[in-house]
């Protein structure tokens, strides 16, 4: 295996490729690891087949590998599963650092697992919403009258009230993440894969999600709520809305996260099923460094 900077390859015929497969998904896609991770290389095979984006930095003269902001894992074409455990060893010797996570859990090399939730869309919206808890069900039937779900057009709001209510319990987001962040949503809604969704009272936004679309897979990206939406349900309401509006042309709603327990309890309240991928530690930086990146 080998591994190219992302400018010496053909990124219109990898993102063809991510298109076509099944096993890829949106963040595999060349266009999103340019603006959530420029510095990023593609795995490829010996004879020069595309496999996979790989992150790259540097610090104090070593490099390392740390699963990029707002991308949850890597993936890879299905041409490369068979030889999983290989790729891991190629990466596991190609930097002193790496914190990675893979969506194949079939590797014994990785050392844990993470969690995330998926909402299979299949049966009807009525369907559905049976399956959803009691607790759920309940906080729908108290929704205000006055709520309304809209849509939002600018990526820019949406980022500044997701950080307004979210900023402070996000260990790690400098201002270049916010402003990556930022850049990502504007960027996916220019290529017409992003809905922003609101919920509101009057002329007040108690709730706000980010949805991308791409091929039958819909993601819950980001979403918050004011302290009034989550104490009214704001979050309930924005959830079951979007469900009822995704269902009719898509196949799964991908939450993406989270490891969070809360969270992900939160998610299984719609019917949601956690799943799995694998996360791959490795620290072989000399002395202090070592100290410092544990």
């Amino acid at each position: 295996m080998k591994l190219l900077a992302s400018q010496h390859i053909d990124k219109r015929k990898w993102d063809e490729m991510v298109a076509s497969d099944e096993q890829l998904d949106f963040f595999s896609l060349s266009w999103v690891w340019d603006v959530l991770h420029p510095n990023w290389q593609m795995l490829c095979s010996n004879q020069g087949d595309y496999l996979g984006p790989i992150p790259l930095a540097r610090k104090f003269g070593f490099s390392y590998r740390l699963q990029p902001f707002f991308i949850r894992s890597l993936n890879f074409v299905p041409s490369s599963v068979a030889s999983f455990p290989e790729l891991i060893q190629f990466l596991a010797s190609s930097s002193p650092y790496i914190h990675l996570n893979f969506a194949s859990t079939e590797s014994t090399l990785c050392t844990g697992l993470g969690q995330f939730q998926q909402l299979a869309l299949e049966p009807s919206i009525e369907e559905l919403r049976i399956g959803y808890s009691s607790n759920a069900k309940r906080l729908l039937k108290k929704i205000p009258n006055k709520y309304r779900f809209e849509s939002m057009n600018s990526p820019e709001y949406f980022v500044s009230f997701f950080k307004d209510q979210k900023g402070e319990e996000l260990n790690g987001f400098t201002g270049a993440v916010w402003n990556r962040l930022s850049d990502f949503l504007i960027e996916t809604q220019q290529k017409g894969l992003l809905s922003l969704r609101v919920v509101k009272e009057d002329s007040n936004i108690l709730a706000a999600g980010a949805f991308i679309s791409f091929k039958g897979t819909c993601y819950f990206f980001k979403g918050t709520a004011t302290s009034e939406g989550k104490k009214n349900g704001a979050m309930y309401f924005l959830l079951d809305q979007a469900i009822s509006e995704v269902q009719p042309t898509h196949h799964t709603l991908d939450f993406v996260g989270s490891n969070n327990e809360a969270i992900a309890q939160f998610y299984r309240k719609f019917g949601a099923a956690n799943k799995s991928y694998s996360i791959l530690k490795r620290n072989n930086l000399p002395g202090i460094l070592k100290w410092i990146k544990s």
